[in-house]
């Protein structure tokens, strides 16, 4: 007993079997096209992407990551969580740096919602310690993320040692690497003078 076939799949076989030459005129045609257009189509290793998402980075250098989540990353969470249309906010405190995402709703205009979060971020920067280095407010790009990151520590030099040989050593020369945009250092101490003022020599 043969199984019955739709009438549109069977239509569609009989007409290509009862019509080679117009089929296989059509599918030259399909392939002459594919390979006219084959190296004529754009290719984007990261094509854009707007993602409704914006985020927030903090930059403290010299700041244990435990008084950057206090004194940063919950003041940054605590007045950008009233932006409108914010569906969850995460975060990460590092060594002299917080990262905070605030993420939208797919349809969220997030022009809209960046100045909404920008509006909030200037009320929190009078929270902030006033000598934090930069606050950057921004749209997510996977674009913009770094392409490589590395740490780097040494058993023999000191934090602040390390540092100053990423910062001055390191840094320009992966600058000078033909098509690197740019390269951020960011954690390890850096080097300070303290002066303490004689405060009885002063009043002479």
């Amino acid at each position: 007993m043969s199984t019955p076939q739709s009438p549109s799949r069977s239509g569609l076989a009989n007409l290509c079997i009862h019509h080679p030459i117009g089929t296989l005129a059509i599918a030259s045609v399909v392939i002459v096209i594919g390979l006219f257009y084959i190296d004529r189509l754009p290719i984007d290793l990261l094509p854009p992407i707007e993602q409704p998402q914006i985020r927030v980075t903090a930059n403290y250098p010299g700041t244990a990551p435990e008084i950057m989540e206090e004194q940063v990353t919950r003041v940054l969470e605590r007045n950008l969580s009233a932006t409108e249309n914010l569906t969850s906010i995460d975060s990460r405190a590092s060594q002299g740096r917080t990262n905070v995402n605030l993420h939208f709703a797919h349809g969220t205009n997030i022009d809209l919602a960046l100045q909404d979060a920008s509006r909030h971020l200037e009320l929190a920067r009078t929270q902030l310690p006033s000598d934090i280095e930069s606050l950057r407010l921004y749209k997510f790009d996977p674009a913009q993320d770094p392409i490589w990151q590395a740490g780097f520590r040494s058993p023999i030099r000191s934090e602040v040692e390390v540092r100053d040989w990423i910062q001055n050593q390191l840094t320009p020369q992966l600058v000078a690497i033909h098509g690197v945009a740019g390269v951020e250092a960011a954690g390890g101490l850096q080097r300070e003078m303290e002066v303490i003022v004689d405060q009885q020599r002063l009043r002479y």
